[in-house]
């Protein structure tokens, strides 16, 4: 009798902990989630879209401190985006934490921005180039160890990248190089596609090919409105190791996505499948949400997304038993 007495009362005091206990547990803040218990309800606690932005801007601070103090003077977006792993994020949903990421994104620039200035060290690199070109590997000699501050990212259209270059000199930035990589939509891809497998990390059809798109005349507008800003033009086209090549050059770059750009792509993302270099999650990922929506197919393209979707409706169904 005693022991039933007190199992129940056991109960009765674990029903009535605050539910504000709990949150705060599983809600990343201050040191909560670096105890044993307190890490197994962060993680099973996931947030996307809209809740995982809300989440990142209340735990900015503690999530950029977190990244700053293993990064040196490097901002890599997909490597701050790995600090919103309490919140599920585990590379196959890049789309999901887009949000979130921002946030992280723009207080560590921010932040990174005013350190490397408060240091004395007022010069800054932007690496540019379309999701899968190559910047790492064309980039690969070069020594950024000296600079304020590395920031690597696709900046896929002029409007981004001239918002960036804006940011750094009012924060007193006074030396701006901007490295641009190209390389032919279809090498991006394949080049993708061989990085989610080893990261888990995928680009989708309709966002690469739209991301690809974006960069149209961002070479011609940033040579005509920033002459003060140093461009180096880099050409990786089919992974030739990356060949320098004059701003005159890089203006030349191909951006347009013809139909039949698009069926070859498709084609690749279909070959991938029937040889089993893509199963389960990879190929959703690689598909995406929106790979019905892709725009300037011809009737070729659409047969084959037609069966590209045949295929994520049966991988769907296997994750469902």
């Amino acid at each position: 009798m005693k022991k039933c007495f007190l199992l129940f009362a056991l109960m009765m005091v674990a029903a009535f902990v605050p539910a504000t206990a709990q949150e705060h547990q599983c809600s990343g803040k201050g040191n909560a989630c670096d105890s044993g218990a307190a890490m197994e309800c962060c993680q099973k606690k996931v947030l996307v879209g809209q809740q995982a932005e809300a989440w990142a801007r209340e735990n900015a601070d503690r999530l950029v401190d977190n990244y700053m103090a293993k990064a040196g003077n490097k901002l890599d977006p997909d490597e701050l985006r790995k600090e919103l792993a309490e919140i599920g994020y585990d590379g196959t949903d890049v789309p999901s934490y887009r949000a979130a990421e921002r946030v992280l994104v723009d207080r560590a620039y921010e932040r990174m921005l005013a350190s490397a200035v408060a240091a004395g060290k007022t010069s800054i690199i932007l690496l540019t180039g379309t999701g899968g070109s190559g910047k790492s590997f064309s980039t690969r000699t070069m020594d950024f160890s000296g600079e304020g501050m590395l920031y690597d990212s696709a900046f896929n259209s002029y409007k981004k990248l001239s918002s960036v270059i804006d940011q750094a000199k009012a924060a007193g930035m006074t030396h701006v190089k901007v490295i641009a990589i190209y390389n032919d939509l279809i090498t991006c891809f394949k080049n993708s596609i061989a990085r989610g497998k080893r990261a888990k990390r995928f680009l989708g059809l309709k966002y690469l090919i739209g991301a690809f798109r974006n960069n149209i005349n961002k070479i011609s507008l940033l040579h005509m409105n920033y002459p003060d800003v140093e461009l180096v033009t880099i050409d990786n086209t089919g992974n030739n190791g990356g060949r320098p090549v004059t701003v005159e050059e890089a203006e030349q770059w191909q951006y347009d996505v013809p139909a039949d750009l698009i069926t070859r792509m498709l084609v690749h993302f279909l070959h991938e499948i029937d040889e089993g270099e893509l199963v389960g999650q990879q190929i959703l990922s690689v598909a995406g949400d929106d790979y019905l929506q892709i725009e300037g197919m011809n009737d070729t393209g659409e047969a084959l997304v037609r069966e590209i979707d045949r295929r994520v409706q049966a991988v769907k169904q296997e994750m469902k038993h």
